[in-house]
């Protein structure tokens, strides 16, 4: 069995948080904007690409209006799925709308103590954080949950590659990646893991998020870096991020249209420079506390917003990878665990394939390893509801019924012992009695999490190849001083 089947949920029925005709209403206000208005593209490349085939582009402003032809014709190329390659091939994801997938996103700026206190991220919590998600069997995918502030900026995104490889065997994102220079380091780092650049097209080893700037603009260093992306077969998963009432309308319909079509020009742009280039519809629409300018990632209209990506991703036949996490609570206690679990059944049931977001705290500045392992458990409770209730003939069990007739007896029946297996099973949270749990000292989640997380981190870390260590900072090494001719 692969890592896959354990993540296997089969075709869903998206829950409708808008209906059919609302998905295409939400599409044809996003074909008027961008024909109307259009969309900034601070790349000249981007800009040579769209008007090469038929876009009509200012220079000056860099605003390139998108006929609705040229998108239709550009979202005919999108492959519908791709797989997301790992260091060991047991952990790769098919991304095919049947596997739902918990990853780590990040790039957080501080780290969590045991005592509770916090201090500035470093390298070392990028590994440790990448170790943790690597033992949780329900974390599909790792990241730079934080920033490795003592790395030189310059080459700090390959020093976080370089330590979620290490720490992981899984599939690594790439959060805070910056122009095509850095892209293509990343891939000599991810072609020395695959064996080559071709084994790295056919199974990439990492992918990256790519985020727009609200509203509607496309930022010079995001799009080459999308183009060297996609040329070299690595998924680009697109991220706008507007603020409903701050940099898109107050209102959720506003800001999904905001939110598709800085999506849907970005598609445009990769796709007729490089056809069947692997996208995510991808993203983390938020909302402003409008009575402290705060930025709000767990307030209904914003897991709204991201339900109603789902759909639009659907439309397209594009994946969804949503963000769920950002919850407010500086420590993970109940506030954390209902935003992060309404919002990760709701992203889920409206259609995602997978979030990003576990084990981060204080709208995504505090990573807490306890909080990594919460989420952990209720990712295995939210994929057994969205496995659903299967009605088979094994399954109805009718035949047993009638056996059974009034005894009630079910407990030691074969068919029990076939099926049991199937239940969900608690591994964090309370199961036994109030006087065993006294008796245990009356211990929290948090507690009981904390613990788990120490136990991951004292087991033996994952082989890692000293050879492939050396290339890595070999990459790493060429890269700062390449850096500093510049």
């Amino acid at each position: 069995m692969s890592y896959a089947e354990t993540r296997y949920v089969g075709r869903r029925r998206p829950y409708a948080v808008v209906s059919d005709d609302d998905v295409r209403r939400i599409h044809e206000a996003t074909l008027d904007v961008l024909s109307a208005t259009g969309c900034a593209f601070h790349s000249q490349r981007a800009l040579d690409v769209l008007e090469g085939h038929g876009a009509t582009v200012d220079r000056e402003s860099t605003v390139a209006k998108l006929p609705p032809e040229l998108i239709e014709r550009a979202l005919g190329t999108v492959p519908r799925t791709f797989t997301l390659g790992a260091r060991d091939p047991y952990y790769d994801l098919p991304v095919d709308g049947e596997h739902v997938y918990l990853t780590v996103d990040g790039c957080g700026v501080f780290a969590r103590e045991t005592d509770g206190s916090v201090r500035p991220s470093v390298k070392k919590d990028v590994l440790a954080a990448s170790r943790l998600a690597h033992g949780l069997d329900n974390i599909g995918a790792t990241a730079a949950i934080v920033s490795a502030q003592d790395c030189p900026e310059a080459s700090r995104t390959l020093h976080e590659l370089d330590a979620c490889l290490r720490g992981s065997a899984k599939h690594a994102i790439v959060v805070s990646a910056k122009d095509a220079d850095e892209a293509r380091s990343l891939i000599r780092m991810a072609e020395a893991v695959a064996g080559g650049s071709r084994e790295l097209r056919e199974r990439p080893v990492f992918s990256a998020i790519l985020c727009t700037v609200s509203p509607l603009h496309q930022e010079h260093g995001g799009m080459e870096l999308a183009f060297t992306l996609a040329e070299a077969g690595i998924p680009v998963l697109l991220y706008p991020m507007p603020i409903l009432g701050a940099t898109a309308p107050v209102t959720p319909a506003g800001t999904a249209v905001v939110n598709n079509a800085e999506v849907v020009a970005a598609v445009t742009a990769m796709q007729l420079a490089c056809p069947g280039a692997r996208i995510a519809h991808a993203g983390g629409p938020t909302a402003l506390e409008m009575r402290t300018g705060s930025y709000f990632a767990a307030v209904p209209e914003s897991l709204l917003l991201r339900a109603v990506q789902a759909r639009m991703a659907a439309f397209y036949g594009l994946p969804a990878g949503l963000g769920y996490g950002g919850t407010k609570a500086k420590e993970p206690d109940a506030q954390a665990a209902w935003e992060n679990a309404l919002a990760m059944l709701l992203e889920f049931l409206a259609g995602a394939d997978f979030v990003f977001g576990s084990g981060l705290l204080d709208s995504s500045r505090i990573y807490a390893p306890e909080q990594l392992v919460v989420d952990d458990e209720v990712f295995g409770m939210v994929t057994r509801i969205l496995r659903g209730v299967p009605t088979d003939d094994g399954s109805l069990a009718v035949d047993l019924i009638k056996r059974m007739g009034f005894s009630g007896d079910y407990l030691f029946d074969r068919h029990t012992r076939d099926h049991v297996h199937e239940l969900w099973r608690a591994k964090l949270g309370e199961t036994g009695t109030y006087d065993a749990w006294v008796g245990a000292g009356r211990p929290t989640v948090a507690a009981k999490a904390a613990v788990r997380a120490q136990e991951i981190l004292a087991a033996e870390p994952e082989p890692f190849p000293d050879d492939l260590g050396r290339e890595l900072d070999a990459v790493i090494a060429a890269a700062g001083r390449e850096a500093e001719r510049r």
